[in-house]
């Protein structure tokens, strides 16, 4: 096996590849790329896996010798940060490949390629294409609102639906909910759902850019395959229900506050700096003309914040919120301005753009914390 490629071609790749490798795992092989040399083609096969999800990455090169051979995911990504930005000549020797840049030269101790779980071959010329700059800003708009409680499985997916006339990714936690609906015709015949893990999606998030516009996504019983650019990636679904988290959606917010997204992403910021660690609680009292966000905090001290430039209608207001979550939901919102609706001061919060928005909406949903 020989092949050469230069640095820049190759180590972009490797950095998106790299975030598939599991950090924990029984299975010594899976800390592994498996590249595959393909001298017919003239291009390495790149595929590396956590047995959820699957990413095969298809990179032009140099390739004088086919082969194939397993390598340490996290020490050729090492090596490759620190290599100058030259050609890399790759030569397997028995059971080692030799990497040789500029004079500088790195033997590598390869595993077992038979060990390496099988990944069976994919048809996607039944995929459907979807705009790939619209799926991103679906990832986006919800991802932050997933579960990380591994025993809660199903919510530590993005419910993705796509319907013949629309569609629509939602995410919860509990605490929070993101919802991001696209009002246009896909191309699917009928309504499909499936519950997609989150890491699979924060992939695709990564690689897509502006350059290539369609993302084709073929979808089965038990996974979904994407395929954009050099990737194809195959992730299993969560299986189960989603549940309905529009029971949870307050009907009779009828408080409804008007303001600048900066001006209060920076008010929090600030008075974050005194949240507990417990809680990251901060309180907002909203009135007519004045709103103060404060933090008290026992231990340290308080800060507090008055605001006067917004518009409100509804009743006066005090309620608490974790502040980390009410920043992670405005810095997915698009308009200068946020529109908040509160009911009662135990109900959640809707926020939402400001303003017309053309063929999506969005709406966001965050629980406030008790009072102590």
């Amino acid at each position: 096996m020989k092949f050469s490629i230069e640095r820049k071609d190759l180590l972009p790749h490797i950095q998106h590849l790299i975030n598939i490798v599991p950090g924990k795992n029984t299975m010594p092989i899976l800390t592994n790329f498996l590249i595959e040399a393909d001298e017919n083609e003239n291009q390495l096969i790149i595929t590396v896996t956590d047995l959820e999800i699957t990413v095969i990455a298809y990179i032009k090169a140099n390739v004088i010798n086919g082969g194939k051979i397993a390598i340490s995911a996290k020490r050729l990504m090492d090596i490759l940060t620190r290599l100058p930005d030259k050609m890399i000549d790759f030569v397997k020797k028995e059971d080692d490949i030799v990497i040789d840049c500029n004079a500088i030269e790195f033997n590598l101790l390869c595993a077992e390629t038979s060990q390496f779980p099988l990944v069976p071959e994919v048809d996607l010329s039944a995929s459907v294409p979807i705009n790939a700059g619209l799926f991103r800003k679906m990832i986006e708009n919800t991802s932050f609102a997933v579960s990380t409680e591994i025993n809660r499985a199903i919510f530590t997916g993005i419910n993705w639906t796509l319907d013949p006339e629309f569609q629509m990714m939602a995410a919860t936690d509990g605490k929070k909910i993101a919802e991001f609906k696209h009002n246009k015709p896909t191309h699917v015949e009928e309504r499909i759902e499936r519950i997609i893990p989150t890491k699979g999606l924060n992939f695709l998030d990564k690689v897509i850019n502006e350059t290539i516009s369609e993302v084709g996504v073929l979808i089965e019983p038990n996974r979904v395959i994407f395929q954009y650019a050099p990737y194809v990636l195959m992730t299993h679904v969560i299986e189960g229900h989603y549940p309905d988290y529009n029971k949870a959606i307050p009907k009779n917010n009828t408080n409804i506050l008007l303001l600048d997204k900066l001006l209060l992403k920076e008010a929090v910021n600030r008075v974050s700096l005194l949240a507990i660690e417990d809680t990251y609680k901060i309180r907002m009292k909203i009135k007519e003309n004045t709103i103060l966000i404060d933090c008290i905090n026992r231990d340290e001290g308080e800060a507090h914040e008055q605001i006067h430039n917004f518009e409100y209608e509804g009743e006066d207001l005090e309620i608490a919120f974790n502040y980390k979550f009410l920043l992670a939901i405005l810095n997915v919102i698009e308009t200068p301005q946020v529109e908040i609706r509160f009911g009662k001061d135990n109900e959640g919060a809707l926020l939402f753009n400001h303003g017309e928005e053309k063929d999506y909406s969005t709406r966001f949903l965050l629980m406030p914390l008790r009072f102590l």
